[in-house]
């Protein structure tokens, strides 16, 4: 971008005033802004390859130049090397036509491929920058993952054992708050076992209502409902009849529900499967947990559910809505039905449009 039309998007986003009620201008504005954010963040990005050019240790450098932590230089710097990887995408983000989500999807895409692997993603760069010129940040997400699937010829398979040697969990205390603070990574399997336990506990626990002091924001009630839960299995609570705290996680098969949306396909033709899972699982390992859970299939298109197991015309017998309609229900919203709300489905209350 050109420092005229920097300059030009300076004055822009300064004409609209803490009095403005001009609905497009603000619109325009709110536009602007990200456009400056985005030459500005590829500056940035620059700014963070000239530093790693002339120190040893530049990312402590430029966390004091910018007043950040570390962990934060480094995020920017492994953006840099992102974007001189991927130089039309880095042009796009200069010219502030994308954000920088569209370089964090590249950076998350190469680390979750082995180091020989990568270039053959990297081969698709002139791609990249194509979809991404046209494309929105998910429609893109979409894009690098399928092609992320294909590099894996080998299922993905030797990729989560991989993940199970990496399982951690680390505890502290906080020195500001004095709280004992945990953080925890497991395989996405594992991951999936032990969030089904965890919600399977706070809806056990908590089914006739919650304990007093527990917040009222919904987000927040939620990880105070999930940690007393934990609480509860750490204390023997839910797991199986073995003396084995692990043997517990087969003690109550989980429940797997797998939504098949015929709507748009993948960019590679197939149909798009959700098998609830936030991370890309090898398709071996999601046919064998397919047969230790129980796995529910719905299959919706535009918006209309056209298979979902059990009884869902119920009419007036039930106030309740049954399994069976939950199920549907998560076929149709992976997250609340209010627009912008990224409250995962499980966490919603299932109720009329009109409370």
């Amino acid at each position: 971008m050109e420092l005229g039309n920097v300059l030009e998007l300076v004055r822009g986003i300064d004409g609209v005033d803490d009095v403005c009620t001009d609905r497009d201008a603000i619109v325009g504005a709110v536009g602007q802004v990200q456009q400056l954010m985005s030459w500005c963040e590829s500056r940035q990005l620059l700014h963070a390859t000239l530093l790693a050019g002339v120190s040893s240790f530049p990312e402590k450098l430029f966390a004091d130049a910018a007043h950040t932590g570390l962990r934060q230089a480094s995020r920017v710097f492994e953006r840099a090397e992102t974007a001189a990887l991927f130089p039309g995408c880095a042009q796009l983000l200069a010219d502030g036509l994308i954000t920088i989500a569209y370089l964090d999807t590249l950076s998350r895409a190469l680390r979750s491929l082995e180091p020989e692997q990568r270039p053959r993603l990297i081969a698709q760069a002139a791609r990249f920058a194509a979809v991404a010129a046209s494309a929105t940040v998910d429609e893109f997400a979409r894009v690098v993952r399928a092609e992320v699937r294909r590099i894996e010829t080998d299922d993905g398979a030797a990729k989560l054992e991989q993940q199970r040697r990496a399982t951690r969990l680390r505890a502290w205390f906080d020195e500001y708050t004095g709280m004992l603070r945990l953080a925890g990574e497991f395989d996405p399997v594992t991951g999936l076992a032990l969030m089904g336990r965890l919600d399977n506990m706070v809806a056990t626990l908590f089914a006739s209502g919650v304990p007093d002091g527990c917040p009222t924001d919904p987000s927040a009630k939620q990880d105070y409902l999930r940690a007393l839960a934990l609480l509860a299995l750490t204390a023997g609570h839910g797991f199986g009849s073995g003396s084995d705290p692990g043997s517990g996680w087969g003690a109550g098969r989980t429940d797997v529900i797998v939504v098949v949306d015929t709507t748009e396909p993948e960019p590679d033709g197939r149909p798009r499967v959700d098998w609830g899972f936030p991370v890309e699982v090898p398709m071996r390992v999601l046919a064998d947990l397919a047969g230790d859970a129980n796995v529910s299939t719905i299959v919706v298109r535009n918006g209309v559910v056209l298979h979902a197991p059990g009884l869902l015309n119920l009419g007036r017998t039930t106030r309740l809505a049954n399994a069976a309609q939950r199920r549907a229900l998560r076929g149709l919203y992976g997250t609340c039905a209010v627009p912008g709300c990224q409250v995962r489905f499980q966490y919603c209350k299932i109720h009329h449009v009109h409370w």
